[in-house]
């Protein structure tokens, strides 16, 4: 028990005196770093204010405090140079997960090259193909979500095989995944299986241009001998165009999801920017909803210390029972802008406004939302 004790506390004083290098700490062995330590905090104090109209009058509410939107604690072991293990826990305040400042896991996979860069194995719960490469575009994960993960078209992680790889001189990538469909946080197996894709072209350099599919059921498809198939088939289709450097970057994305309920299921809810945290609740069973989107973003470096970003997204969504479509449209506008300061290199401020506007919520013209959010917002990494 003691040599237990004195090991544990020999690799706490190794980790925390190793030299910090980008991205974490390393720890070494016999002069070989094989394990790398990782920390990642978002901190957002910020007021918010809340209008819901509907026929019966407007209710505000209004929000001032501090939240621990994300608390990340990441472990990489490498076991030689083509493989490689990763263990990360996640904290946030997010009730569509059913869980409040509870620690939970996010990754944990086991990752080999089978071919080089061309092709790459993981194994595990890890990342979805799409929303950790746009956020690494977007660089702005602490003040907002990219838009896929914002209103629920897809999970940022899920259980299952990938395969990832580049060809050309890292000209052409791609990332294709076989998943549960149930996202981190539930890890749940049902009777279907989700496929995901994404390809990414990069033909000068700073231009990218990326496409992804996805295809499933979001964990929601059941087989039981004694029960009606009910579940809710998603398809999802986004184009990205962005261009930069290491000092700016501008994009563009162009979405088109559909979620379409069979049996007694109802078609996804989506969440939203909103205190109702959801878009389209209908609650009709076999229904189907369209939704269309794009974002406009951008944000520029001025030396080591200072930034500025923003970001655009619309967002319609069309609801169809029977074959009968509902001809009041949700509308969704969101703007968020900001300006940053990094006093040192590993913790960045920001002043934010985000606005979001929702309109003809579940197709019903009396139904607005307006929410504000005003307020200082940090990333602390290490």
């Amino acid at each position: 028990m003691k040599t237990t004790i004195k090991t544990i506390a020999a690799l706490s004083m190794l980790a925390f005196s190793a030299p910090a290098v980008a991205g974490g700490v390393n720890v070494y062995d016999d002069g070989d770093s094989k394990l790398k330590l990782e920390a990642l905090f978002y901190l957002n104090t910020f007021q918010s204010k809340d209008d819901v109209t509907t026929a019966a009058g407007t209710t505000t509410t209004k929000k001032v405090g501090l939240a621990v939107d994300r608390a990340y604690f990441t472990a990489k072991y490498y076991m030689n140079d083509d493989w490689m293990m990763r263990l990360t826990t996640d904290m946030g305040q997010e009730s569509a997960l059913g869980k409040d400042q509870n620690i939970y896991l996010k990754y944990a996979y086991v990752e080999g090259k089978l071919a080089g860069k061309a092709a790459v194995l993981r194994v595990g719960q890890s990342h979805t193909p799409w929303i950790d490469y746009e956020q690494g575009k977007w660089k702005h994960r602490y003040v907002a979500k990219v838009m896929s993960d914002q209103y629920k078209f897809d999970t940022s992680a899920d259980l299952g095989l990938g395969l990832k790889g580049k060809f050309a001189d890292g000209m052409l990538d791609y990332f294709v995944t076989a998943t549960n469909g149930s996202g981190y946080g539930k890890g749940t197996r049902t009777a279907g299986i989700d496929y995901s894709a994404r390809l990414g072209l990069h033909p000068i350099k700073g231009l990218d241009i990326d496409f992804q599919y996805m295809n499933g059921y979001k964990g929601t498809k059941n087989s039981v001998t004694t029960a009606a198939a009910s579940n809710v088939k998603s398809n999802l289709m986004q184009a990205m165009i962005s261009y930069g450097t290491k000092e700016f970057r501008i994009g563009g994305n162009y979405l088109v999801n559909k979620d379409k309920g069979t049996g007694t299921a109802a078609s996804s809810e989506h969440g939203g920017n909103t205190t109702s945290g959801a878009l389209f609740v209908t609650g009709a069973t076999g229904d189907e909803v369209k939704s269309t989107g794009y974002a406009l973003w951008g944000w520029a470096k001025f030396g080591d210390s200072f930034g500025a970003f923003g970001r655009y997204e619309g967002l319609q969504n069309k609801n169809t029972v029977a074959n009968v479509t509902n001809v009041n449209k949700e509308k969704v506008t969101r703007y968020v802008a900001g300006l940053e300061y990094s006093p040192i290199k590993n913790v960045t401020f920001a002043a934010v406004v985000d606005s979001t506007k929702l309109k003809n919520s579940a197709g019903v013209i009396a139904n607005q939302e307006k929410d504000t959010r005003f307020g200082i917002y940090s990333q602390v990494k290490l």
